[in-house]
């Protein structure tokens, strides 16, 4: 429900696609085995693909999107791509609602913004994986993936934030490599239930309405305190979004939570 406009009709013409195509494969002029067979190969191509294209999609389990069931409508607001020179104000926001986040930070913007990510960790928020810096690891191999994670640990606890065992790929884009890497190293992936295109930079009332409509619990949503690997983001649209964000989610009943705490 986050989507944007675009993204959701794009959607729906994949859908519409797979439907024509199964409807041609079924009235080819051959056997019924043989049509099975071209489902089957495509049904396989297609898992692939949407495997390490699509953050939450696994049909083995292994990647974590949305929260475990509990009693209270739930939801966790987490982060990407910082800290940033406007972490901060993220953090002041967040503090006067009374919330925590979960931050999965770059270890390369950690080290051009050391106060911010102790600050961060200091107000009780949780300090996750990202990467050293935002390059897709979805290609690589398992070795240089773990090299990637074990880079991030080793330079966040050296700017005296350990960070909590939790890992979300650059762009949520993943592969068995890269799963396999986390789980060795004793990482939990994750990726989200909502995203909203805050990094486009929409008008901030679009932001709310996005990350809130038909908001539903154990959602974990995704926002951005930074850009990537830009050093001068401008992340101003969803500053301005996220008290509105917050107090309309719970005003709706939910509970904040962090996804080390869920």
């Amino acid at each position: 429900m986050g989507a944007k406009a675009r993204a959701w009709v794009n959607r729906g013409l994949v859908v519409l696609a797979v439907l024509a195509g199964i409807g041609l494969t079924l009235a080819l002029p051959i056997p019924t085995i043989a049509k099975l067979a071209c489902l089957a190969a495509a049904a396989a191509i297609g898992a692939t693909a949407a495997f390490r294209e699509l953050p939450a999609f696994d049909l083995f389990g292994r990647v974590s999107w949305r929260l475990p069931d509990r009693p209270e409508r739930a939801c966790a607001i987490t982060f990407d791509d910082g800290p940033s020179a406007h972490t901060a104000r993220v953090v002041d926001i967040l503090e006067r609602h009374q919330i925590k986040a979960t931050f999965f930070v770059l270890a390369a913007n950690a080290r051009r913004h050391p106060e911010v990510l102790r600050k961060v960790a200091a107000q009780g928020h949780t300090i996750a994986v990202h990467g050293v810096t935002h390059r897709k690891v979805h290609r690589d191999d398992q070795a240089s993936v773990e090299r990637e994670v074990s880079t991030a640990v080793q330079e966040l606890a050296a700017l005296g934030v350990p960070p909590a065992r939790l890992y979300r790929p650059p762009h949520g884009l993943k592969s068995g490599a890269s799963l396999r890497a986390a789980r060795k190293l004793g990482f939990q992936t994750w990726a989200w239930s909502r995203g909203i295109w805050d990094t486009d930079k929409p008008d901030p009332q679009v932001l709310v309405k996005r990350a809130t409509r038909f908001a539903c619990s154990r959602m974990v949503l995704l926002l951005h305190d930074g850009r990537g690997d830009e050093e001068h983001p401008n992340i101003e649209p969803m500053l301005a979004a996220l008290p509105g964000i917050l107090q309309r989610l719970r005003a709706d009943g939910f509970t904040f939570l962090t996804l080390d705490r869920a």
